[in-house]
């Protein structure tokens, strides 16, 4: 303080009650909360007593030193003695005892449940929260600053300091407030000149003025009534859906794994949901925490950890729902840096919503609790509850996506939200959603074929369409039909086409798809199979991870390459070769979508893989009605752009009966003799059909 101000006695004596203007500008309401009432209340009565010294210093003059004799004398003095000094005045002074009064009438006031709620919550011990107090009197009236610097006989404006709070609340002396402290833990304040981190200058929280944390200040005054802790956290509360939800089974598990466990000391629980994004885990903890009766926020640590400051936001966040009674489901954990995994411990139960396990529980927490970790995996949704939850969706009628595709439960809600499009919209919004870039891996082959274009024999077009019904109703049978207990492994349909180069492997496959709605992507066998041990397993993952979902067929040709008979192990490449194979055979058995092998080697495949395929079709050499029906279909018909016949005298069983062709070479003699006509400049005759089918065998 200033030399004149202690110079004159007759200063205002007390501090003068005025109405408080929060940060924002808001009006507080005319009665202080308790807790700043009390402050406010012992910084009077503590400014009542330096006057009464400075008043009753034997030395004259002294308001002209910088430092005064007086100073020096009450700083070197016991500080039994001034305690004492001081007690005595506020027993005896009639203005000091009466703020005494006022101080001890608190404790039979009605307290204010905020402040209440958020020291008994965090667990602030008695010092630390007369410490908070006074910092969060500072922030909610700044006048209160230089008052305090007044106090601390300082000329600069002054914040909570823990020698100040024992001077105001009368010696009171609790556990330091350190690193440990609830105040520094919750952060629930700071050191001033401290980042928001803690760390700066003045790191010590036992020597540094404390500055209020704002959100808190802003809730203890009223500043945020609709959700009181919120302020700056952006986790979102999640209610849990109506009904026994997608996931009953797996939510009532968890209910009962965290009851069992319910009221063991120093245990902190970690829940982990795993499953892809979008399959519902924060739903299926929603769920799960609606049966344990507490609500949940859903705290995305993607956004957590491209903060400004990681540490500070999600402190912000599990200390909002420790104060509001929930738990807490990490979205997107695996971005969360691990050094931060801890402070997520002290909300007791935490859902983990990842893509993988992560691995076991971890030990030693926070206060010397024990982490215990268990996972639990979000299963794919069945055709019945893909229907169930879009007929909660939408009163329009289920596109086939819907019931046809392995679609997961934000996947259905996006389909119900594009539906008022028409079904096509929804087609291809789904097809964009399942897609996966898996770059030179995969080749899209086109699917300009029909039925009626596919020539074989009966035996073999009658194999096909029973593969086709299969692959269509799949979802029906195993589903509705209940028959998806006896299917353990995978749920999709692999098939082997077997027959010679030509005898329309590749078509069959083009024609299936296009008629299931489906993509036909075939391998690339050159970018899969690596010469490098493992990259071959991890290329093959790729692609059968991006096809298992999407609307696809996936089409390995000549399969019997990737697909060939183990060997006895010789050296180190025939022991990896080895392991390749064994890779493909447990994906191919676990692959929940459409897959078709082709090979003109059927005796190359290896034999466990044979055992596993659901269709094994064999594609013969056409016969004769065959070749002539495929002779007909290419020439027979077709005109130039004058509308004549592009072929003429044509004898087509003649054809079919001495050329012994397959149908891809019909194709390419049928070719050879349309530019051998052109080049004559007449229709095709059989000369060139016949000297275009020579040079063809």
């Amino acid at each position: 303080m200033t030399a004149s101000a202690r110079s004159d006695p007759s200063a205002v004596a007390v501090i003068p009650a005025v109405p408080v203007t929060g940060r924002a500008g808001i009006a507080v309401a005319p009665v202080d909360p308790p807790w700043l009432r009390e402050v406010r209340l012992r910084v009077r009565r503590r400014v009542l007593f330096l006057r009464h010294l400075w008043r009753t210093s034997p030395y004259a003059g002294e308001e002209q030193l910088a430092i005064s004799h007086s100073e020096v004398d009450r700083a070197l003095a016991a500080p039994d003695l001034l305690a004492s000094q001081e007690r005595r005045f506020a027993a005896t002074d009639e203005a000091a005892a009466a703020i005494g009064a006022d101080i001890a009438a608190l404790a039979d006031e009605p307290q204010d449940p905020r402040w209440t709620h958020l020291v008994h919550t965090l667990g602030v011990g008695p010092f630390e929260e007369a410490f908070l107090a006074t910092a969060c009197a500072v922030a909610a009236d700044p006048r209160l600053a230089r008052v305090l610097g007044y106090l601390r006989d300082s000329t600069r404006p002054s914040g909570a300091t823990a020698a100040l709070t024992m001077d105001l609340f009368e010696g009171q002396v609790g556990d330091p407030v350190g690193p440990g402290s609830a105040v520094a833990r919750w952060q629930l304040a700071r050191p001033d000149g401290a980042g928001p981190d803690g760390a700066g200058p003045t790191s010590s929280m036992c020597d540094a003025e404390l500055v209020a944390d704002p959100a808190i200040v802003d809730t203890l005054l009223g500043h945020a009534d609709s959700d009181p802790w919120s302020a700056g956290t952006t986790g979102v509360f999640v209610a849990p859906p109506v009904g026994p939800g997608l996931h009953a089974e797996l939510t009532s598990a968890i209910a009962g794994f965290v009851r069992s466990l319910a009221g063991r000391p120093a245990t902190s629980l970690r829940v982990e949901l795993v499953g892809p994004a979008g399959s519902g885990r924060t739903t299926a903890a929603a769920s799960a925490a609606a049966m344990l009766g507490v609500p949940l926020v859903a705290v995305d640590c993607a956004s957590v950890a491209a903060s400004a400051d990681p540490e500070a936001q999600l402190i912000r966040e599990v200390r909002r729902a420790v104060l509001c009674g929930a738990v807490v489901a990490l979205r997107h954990h695996e971005a969360l840096p691990p050094a931060l995994e801890r402070i997520t411990d002290r909300c007791g139960l935490v859902f983990s919503c990842v893509g993988r396990q992560r691995g076991p529980g971890l030990d030693g927490g926070p206060g010397g609790t024990q982490t215990i970790c268990r996972s639990y995996r979000v299963p794919p949704l069945s055709r019945s509850q893909r229907l169930t939850l879009w007929s909660e969706l939408s009163d329009l009628p289920v596109p086939a996506p819907v019931s046809d595709w392995a679609l997961r439960p934000a996947e259905v809600v996006v389909a119900a939200r594009v539906m008022p499009a028409g079904a096509e919209s929804v087609a291809e919004v789904c097809r964009r959603m399942l897609a996966t870039d898996v770059g030179d891996l995969l080749t899209s082959l086109p699917l300009t074929a029909t039925w009626d274009d596919l020539i074989l024999q009966p035996s073999t077009a009658q194999h096909l369409r029973e593969l086709e019904a299969q692959a269509r109703n799949r979802s029906e049978i195993l589903d509705v039909w209940g028959l998806s207990r006896i299917t353990s492994m995978g749920r999709g349909i692999t098939a082997l086409f077997s027959g010679p180069s030509g005898t329309g492997k590749t078509m069959a496959a083009q024609v299936l798809a296009g008629s299931l709605g489906l993509d036909c992507l075939r391998i690339d066998l050159a970018g899969v199979v690596s010469k490098y041990i493992g990259e071959t397993e991890k290329h093959l993952r790729q692609v059968f991870e991006a096809c298992e979902r999407a609307p696809s067929l996936l089409f390995f040709d000549e399969a019997d390459a990737l697909f060939g008979k183990r060997t006895s192990v010789n050296d180190a490449h025939d022991r990896f070769a080895n392991i390749e194979i064994d890779y493909v055979l447990q994906a191919m058995e676990r692959f929940d979508g459409v897959a078709v092998l082709a090979t003109n080697r059927k005796g190359d495949i290896d034999p466990a893989l044979v055992r596993r395929l659901r269709f094994i079709v064999d594609f013969a050499p056409p016969g004769p009605a065959e070749r002539e029906l495929l002779w007909r279909r290419c020439l027979d018909g077709a005109v130039d752009a004058t509308g004549l016949p592009i072929a003429s005298n044509i004898d087509y069983p003649g054809l079919a009966r001495e050329l012994d062709l397959t149908g891809a070479g019909i194709k390419s003699a049928v070719l050879a003799s349309a530019f051998l006509a052109r080049a004559d400049g007449s229709r095709i005759e059989m000369r060139h059909v016949m000297g275009a089918s020579l040079r063809e065998l």
